[in-house]
């Protein structure tokens, strides 16, 4: 296991990409071949996104000070100079269409190979060029075990509920996330933008539009009564109310991913990227993932967590990496054949809450 702190092994660079041979991090006084970290980090956090111990344990390995500000997970115009940034990995995509952020200098972060699949070279980010994932959530579904004492593990099989508990199936208005799982619950990928794919799961959705209850959010932490089943993310279920099992269905799902990156620019960029690495060491993922109660991709990680936590699918997939994860990636074709889909499954339904 590699360790954190001041015998850390990287190499030198003077911005992010260099390509120089492997060095230490350190100050001017530990000697030759160490790369010399800037005095201070700039880290652009949002609220109770990380534990406040990492902060501390950064500061304490290598001397470094650090000064959080608060930060969006979808923007990075508020947050000034800042050296790392945490976003969403689709806004990280978007970041780096528009070259808002720096390349990193990978050999500076080694513990980049202790992320599991797909994280290793996410397609939102492929070989993790500019950003490196902190953790993620899931969607599936909850269900309330009092009105479905055996679930289904499929998403055919909560779209069959909706049949079956006419009113007390909930989709959340979001129609990406929705036919996202429709087309999975059809066989094919989440992000599909083929017409004929698409087609399928209008024929899994049109037949229970008038069943469904559209409403809450997709981080829905409740299942109101007489909610019998919710599509919705893990995250508001880690401790699920009594009677309650969030699923996540065996063909696979959406992830969505928070991911550090280092804004373009940045004044203190050694610093940052020694941030990056020391978050993936697997001592302080597994603490984050403790304190957060979202899924870490660092492998070893996960033998210091407890067992409940690893079985609890609210938090982490089954199986990882078997369980099959996708991103949001949507074309413009997608986006526009969902558009559609969606206006026909809004068109002439008798029941509809509005979300809250």
């Amino acid at each position: 296991m590699l360790v954190s702190g001041s015998m850390l092994v990287a190499s030198a660079c003077t911005r992010p990409g260099s390509s120089s041979a492997p060095q230490r991090f350190g100050t001017r006084l530990s000697g030759p071949n160490v790369q010399v970290l800037d005095r201070h980090v700039v880290l652009a956090l949002p609220n109770d996104a990380v534990d406040p111990a990492t902060v501390s344990s950064f500061v304490t390995d290598f001397g470094v000070r650090a000064r959080v500000v608060q930060g969006r997970l979808g923007d990075l115009t508020d947050v000034g100079e800042a050296d790392v940034a945490l976003v969403d990995d689709e806004t990280l995509a978007s970041l780096v269409s528009q070259k808002l952020v720096e390349p990193i200098d990978r050999s500076l972060v080694e513990n980049r190979k202790l992320l599991l699949p797909p994280f290793d070279s996410p397609p939102y980010d492929h070989g993790n060029h500019h950003g490196v994932a902190k953790d993620y959530v899931c969607a599936g579904f909850a269900v309330s075990t009092a009105a479905v004492p055996s679930p289904p593990s499929t998403w055919r099989g909560f779209f069959r509920l909706a049949a079956t508990l006419r009113g007390r199936v909930a989709v959340p208005p979001d129609r990406d996330m929705v036919i996202g799982a429709a087309l999975m619950a059809a066989g094919h990928d989440w992000n599909s933008s083929s017409s004929s794919d698409v087609s399928d799961a209008a024929d899994i959705l049109l037949p229970v539009r008038d069943s469904l209850i559209i409403a809450g959010t997709v981080d829905r932490h409740d299942l109101p009564v007489p909610i019998a089943a919710a599509l919705c993310f893990g995250e508001g279920f880690v401790s699920p109310p009594a009677n309650v099992r969030f699923v996540i269905p065996a063909e696979g799902t959406l992830a969505r991913a928070r991911c550090y990156c280092i804004p373009v620019y940045a004044p203190d960029p050694v610093s940052a990227h020694a941030w990056l690495n020391h978050t993936l060491d697997p001592s302080i993922a597994a603490a984050e993932t403790r304190f957060t109660q979202r899924a870490t991709p660092v492998g070893p990680a996960v033998y210091q967590l407890p067992a409940s936590m690893l079985a609890n699918e609210a938090i982490f997939p089954p199986s990882l990496p078997q369980t099959p994860l996708t991103f949001a990636n949507l074309s413009p074709q997608a986006v526009a054949l969902r558009k559609q889909l969606w206006a026909e499954v809004l068109a002439g339904r008798h029941r509809r809450i509005p979300a809250r």
